[in-house]
């Protein structure tokens, strides 16, 4: 969020980041009351019917902060991020919930992707509103093209979706998924991303965003997003193209 390669983030954003980022150990009390502005209350209600559907000891709103929490805090666990969640409870007056943790993980794997989407789109709306002309390249708007790795939990569903790379031993290696996204280079949120399987080329999954660019817009990408064929299809899109900067040394010209 604060990366060297981004300008800083528009408005009063920016400022909580800070804040965030500065505060030693700030618990999940403090970790929602900078970032709930961003998400409003009733994005987090209870569903009508389906997972978190019905009252239990870890509600919708609970279980997204905690784990947003969690993933804020390199290498907290799932043990530290319930205590957490007990003390944010205790201080409110509610029920707390078990210390065990698979009830967590379940309710935390239950977390209704549709919510989460909302809450990103709202998210990166409402920076994009607040960008101002001069966090802008010669007035146009940046998107940066990157392309990344990461494992999935070792399930039969994502091993067949996402499958180990062949070199690896049947069991003996976690599903990879190969994943693309789009960057404000504003604000540096993920403005759009797609996922494939680790055969898949990052041209591929990058053929799935355009439309998350408009015309005018300038994408930027290292070497491996450099070809005649994404040149040409900007050509048509009217969107202007150029290697990124900050690319491995090996990339430079």
């Amino acid at each position: 969020m604060l990366a060297p390669d981004f300008p800083a983030w528009a408005g009063d954003f920016s400022q909580h980041v800070h804040r965030l980022r500065t505060t030693l150990g700030p618990t999940l009390h403090q970790f929602e009351a900078l970032c709930s502005a961003w998400s409003p209350r009733w994005r987090l209600a209870q569903q009508d019917q389906g997972p978190h559907s019905r009252e239990r000891y870890w509600p919708l709103r609970l279980v997204f902060w905690t784990f947003s929490w969690q993933v804020a805090q390199a290498g907290s666990s799932c043990r530290e991020a319930i205590r957490q969640a007990q003390a944010l409870c205790l201080n409110g007056g509610r029920r707390p919930p078990p210390s065990t943790t698979s009830p967590y993980c379940q309710a935390r794997g239950a977390l209704p992707l549709e919510r989460l989407d909302e809450i990103q789109d709202a998210l990166v709306q409402e920076a994009e509103a607040a960008v101002r002309t001069g966090d802008l390249w010669c007035g146009h708007r940046v998107r940066v093209a990157d392309g990344s790795t990461v494992t999935a939990p070792d399930t039969p569903e994502n091993q067949q979706a996402y499958p180990q790379q062949s070199a690896q031993k049947p069991g003996c290696g976690f599903p990879i998924i190969r994943l693309v996204a789009l960057l404000s280079w504003a604000t540096g949120l993920l403005v759009g991303w797609a996922t494939g399987h680790w055969r898949q080329h990052e041209l591929v999954l990058l053929q799935t965003l355009w439309d998350c660019l408009r015309a005018g817009d300038v994408l930027l990408g290292d070497r491996g997003f450099c070809s005649w064929g994404v040149l040409a299809q900007c050509r048509q899109r009217h969107i202007e193209a150029g290697k990124a900067p900050f690319a491995k040394s090996a990339d430079r010209e």
